[in-house]
């Protein structure tokens, strides 16, 4: 028996995600990276021929393309990974389900939800897979404690909880309202709700509280800076999820589920990693006490995330993290701007129409909703 001709992937973007991607899938066998394209200035990148030409010599891609449209024209790829900045997301991702390419976007997926319907009618027409890049939802420690809770040892869980921060983001452009919908909560506030949505089994959200603000980061940026969201789930199930960029001296990601017979903590940073003390600061890292992973792509989930999405695509089966999972978070996040802007509990459904940026809903509340 012959074996299957490899899968190949293109890479759109080139900076630091996109690298991670790249280890990841270069750990799944039969995939092979073929190609990494940028985001052309006509839809309003920022060409860096330079920047891509180095980031595909340093990674060995046999080829760069300075407008990812002419990546996915021909059959040369079968699989698009997708990182530019949040607000090409939907665009790119939409271009490539109707060039019929399977596709995985980071998150958030989209950032208005009038996109994500559009993707969502777009991935039923062309029958290809659309993962959503939550890679919590992988993370060996987490996946435990999922399978722990669904053994019932907890008793019926009541409570889980999600928290990760760390100093901030490693790119300017997470600051710029345009480009990223928002701040924190647009980072890695997506993880914690992906997150805790998974341990407890993805139940229907009903309500959200949140509280944010701009802390640390007030000099470069009106956006907030760190986000406490408390969402409500049905059968009397409920969430914190709090991520922020206000933490200095390092990094910290953890999550625990409370039931009525036990609990169970998975802190993902410790156990298993290096205590590190450096005055001028690892690579990657801060000055000072940090904790470093000895396999930090494995600890995080993404090797495991890339294989899920490369043998559904094989498949032509819907990834356990997808479009309807992205809806959902992203609700959630525009109800928590909204909560957080008028200091009120939203009730679930919250579809606003024509919301430009879900950060709007914070920065110039509309108490009307």
């Amino acid at each position: 028996m012959s074996a299957a001709p490899p899968l190949r992937v293109g890479l759109c973007g080139a900076g630091f995600i996109t690298a991670v991607h790249v280890e990841a899938l270069r750990a799944v066998p039969g995939v092979e990276i073929v190609a990494v394209a940028d985001l052309p200035a006509s839809l309003g990148g920022v060409p860096a021929r330079p920047r891509y030409a180095k980031f595909a010599k340093d990674h060995g891609i046999p080829r760069v393309f300075d407008d990812y449209r002419e990546m996915i024209a021909g059959p040369e790829v079968g699989l698009v990974v997708v990182g530019f900045p949040n607000a090409f997301h939907a665009r790119v991702a939409t271009d490539c389900v109707r060039a019929g390419k399977h596709v995985v976007v980071e998150k958030p997926m989209c950032v208005t939800l009038e996109e994500i319907a559009a993707l969502r009618a777009a991935v039923a027409q062309a029958g290809v897979v659309c993962g959503y890049a939550e890679e919590l939802c992988f993370v060996p420690k987490y996946v435990r404690a999922k399978q722990v809770i669904d053994t019932g040892a907890l008793g019926k869980v009541f409570y889980v909880r999600q928290r990760e921060a760390h100093g901030g983001p490693y790119s300017p452009w997470f600051f710029d309202r345009t480009l990223a919908g928002g701040g924190i909560t647009m980072d890695m506030g997506c993880h914690a709700i992906a997150c805790c949505r998974f341990m407890l089994g993805k139940p229907r959200a009903v309500a959200v509280t949140a509280h944010m603000g701009t802390y640390v980061h007030g000099a470069v940026t009106k956006l907030e800076d760190h986000v406490v969201v408390t969402v409500e789930f049905d059968g009397g199930r409920f969430a914190t999820c709090e991520s922020a960029w206000t933490l200095k001296g390092g990094m910290v990601s953890v999550a625990e589920a409370w039931g009525t017979a036990g609990s169970v903590v998975a802190d993902m940073l410790k156990g298993t990693a290096l205590q590190v003390h450096s005055e001028t600061g690892i690579p990657g890292g801060e000055v000072g006490w940090q904790t470093v992973d000895w396999e930090w792509a494995f600890q995080n989930g993404y090797p495991q995330e890339m294989a899920h999405f490369v043998d559904c695509a094989r498949r032509g089966v819907t990834p356990t993290e997808a479009i309807d999972d992205a809806a959902a978070v992203l609700e959630i996040m525009l109800a928590a701007y909204h909560s957080a802007g008028t200091g009120r509990r939203v009730p679930l459904p919250f579809r606003p129409a024509g919301v430009e940026r879900p950060v709007d809903l914070w920065l110039q509340p509309r108490p009307e909703l």
